[in-house]
């Protein structure tokens, strides 16, 4: 076999692997909500939009963006490793009648313990890793993202689900 197709069929097995990883880590973590994962916690809440999310107690609060939307934390032992929610105000647009109609609907695979459902998004990039959380309710769109560096992103997806669930939006 000659040497470039032995490479290619390595690389080929490499990736694979990391992506078996990544879903071996993303189902492992699916029902694993219950416990606090052996930490000290606080909760930061959003005055101008409602949310609230917990954050582990030892972590770097970011400076927060004047529009007050959101806030980041990152964990101070390890800086590629960070934590952010935020919200936004979808606008209404227009069809081609000039009727007002929403935004479409977010698709659901996901639903928090205050059983409000949003979707929950893994991406893989090609340095640092994502688990994107996104809510809906009215013209609101809530967020909530944590991201660690690509080879730490397994040890972490635990950790952010667990967050991820117990993101809190205001009442209806």
């Amino acid at each position: 076999m000659s040497s470039a197709r032995s490479a290619l069929i390595h690389k080929s097995h490499l990736v694979c692997l990391l992506l078996g990883l990544v879903l071996t880590a993303f189902l492992s973590g699916c029902g694993s909500t219950d416990s606090s994962l052996g930490m000290n916690w606080k909760t930061y809440r959003n005055q101008r939009f409602g949310f609230e999310f917990l954050y582990p107690d030892r972590w770097v609060e970011s400076i927060p963006p004047e529009n007050r939307d959101g806030i980041a934390f990152g964990d101070p032992q390890n800086p590629g490793v960070e934590i952010r929610g935020w919200a936004s105000y979808e606008r209404l647009v227009s069809d081609d009648r000039s009727n007002r109609r929403s935004q479409p609907s977010l698709p659901s695979n996901f639903t928090t313990l205050q059983k409000v459902p949003g979707n929950l998004d893994a991406k893989i990039g090609a340095e640092s890793s994502s688990l994107t959380l996104t809510l809906a309710q009215g013209e609101t769109r809530y967020y909530w993202r944590g991201t660690a560096p690509n080879q730490q992103f397994e040890n972490y997806y635990r950790f952010f689900n667990y967050i991820a669930s117990r993101y809190r939006v205001p009442e209806k």
